[in-house]
């Protein structure tokens, strides 16, 4: 067994394990800490939760702190929102994708970034009275504007096959002229 697929193994082994003895951890981990993303590209936050597994949420609370702006971005509470509350620089840009709660992770999917969005972000999420929280780094690079080549249009392709071709015939010829000569002139010596 290799030592990745043994880590994996021992990581499973003990969740399973502390999920079955009931042991709860209160902060959240995220599948990375910082992400990175050009600008105009869309990223997704993934912040990954250990639930009671006997116990459904029955109350769900998100909040989403940017911490350059000091203020919330995203919130969403299931008791008294029927629609999350998204801030007016961020409106229609992030979307948390709730139904992954049953499978102890919720992903929140950034849209459109731009280079001011680059900040810590801060993840608070309440299930039934039952608190997790994590930092998330997101550092938004400039989007790299390489020069696309142009096509060819086929009718140049067309065009340039003709050159190319005319231009080996005439190689041609001119190197048998020259060939042809240069017989012709050792025969009449």
């Amino acid at each position: 067994m290799s030592r990745s697929a043994a880590g994996v193994s021992l990581v499973v082994t003990v969740t399973l394990l502390c999920l079955s003895v009931g042991v709860i951890q209160s902060t959240a981990s995220a599948t990375q800490d910082v992400f990175q993303a050009e600008e105009g590209s869309n990223v997704t936050l993934t912040c990954l939760f250990h639930l009671k597994t006997h116990t459904p949420a029955t109350s769900l609370y998100i909040d989403i702190i940017c911490e350059n702006l000091k203020r919330s971005i995203y919130r969403y509470d299931s008791e008294f929102e029927a629609e999350p509350y998204e801030d007016e620089l961020y409106r229609g840009r992030v979307l948390c994708d709730l139904e992954l709660l049953k499978k102890g992770r919720i992903e929140c999917l950034f849209t459109d970034l731009r280079l001011n969005d680059t900040s810590t972000y801060v993840f608070i999420v309440v299930i039934n009275e039952d608190s997790h929280s994590k930092r998330c780094g997101l550092n938004v690079t400039e989007a790299s504007h390489q020069p696309v080549d142009e096509p060819v249009e086929p009718s140049s392709r067309g065009r340039i096959g003709l050159y190319m071709g005319g231009s080996l015939f005439t190689v041609m010829l001119t190197t048998l002229a020259v060939h042809i000569g240069l017989l012709h002139t050792r025969c009449n010596r």
